[in-house]
């Protein structure tokens, strides 16, 4: 595992294709540029023992990557965790076990043989990422995806080509994770691929 400062990261993200997208710049949104618009989301599933294999579908789905950049975008890393806020202190021992850097707003790269530290960061995040400071950008090395975890129970894959992701749904399916047809709660802004029947 390797870390990388924060501003290191975004430069090579701009060489790679991307930029933080500039309709919210207190937000620090994470795009492709030009953004080519083929963006889909699934719903985390309620039952835990299937969600590490719903996540490793996804990140199966990211093809040939052979490092995968972590971006806590909207906050750092954390410190310590009061021993009065139970789930506080299991994440944190989750995120400390792993090996990141408590403390600090890095990111962080992931090697292909360190799948299962990947896999068990995004696991831990979609049981204990509630809010925004704790939603992660997932960026593959060859920069074709980029996956969000989302405190509103979701996980999206942007993909720069319309092959990549037609390809990634069918799959997804296949493996019994379809599109959702609803939005998962009223807060939650609809995208226009679900206006359309080109899902």
């Amino acid at each position: 595992m390797k870390t990388h400062r924060e501003e290191d990261f975004l430069a090579w993200a701009e060489r790679a294709g991307f930029h933080i997208d500039p309709r919210y710049p207190h937000s620090a949104v994470l795009a492709f540029n030009p953004d080519p618009e083929h963006d889909r989301f699934w719903l985390v599933p309620d039952a835990p023992e299937r969600r590490p294999y719903f996540i490793a579908s996804l990140l199966e789905c990211m093809g040939d990557w052979h490092a995968c950049y972590v971006w806590r975008h909207m906050g750092s890393w954390p410190r310590s965790a009061e021993p009065s806020r139970i789930n506080d202190v299991v994440e944190f021992r989750i995120l400390e076990g792993l090996g990141l850097p408590i403390g600090t707003n890095a990111v962080v790269e992931f090697s292909r043989d360190e799948y299962d530290k990947l896999l068990t960061l995004l696991f831990s995040t979609t049981i204990f990422g509630w809010t925004v400071s704790e939603d992660l950008y997932v960026v593959p090395n060859h920069g074709r995806y980029l996956l969000q975890t989302d405190h509103h129970g979701v996980i999206h894959v942007s993909f720069r080509s319309e092959e990549d992701m037609n390809r990634c749904v069918t799959e997804m399916e296949r493996r019994e994770f379809p599109l959702p047809d609803e939005i998962p709660d009223p807060t939650f802004k609809q995208p226009r691929w679900m206006d359309s029947d080109n899902r």
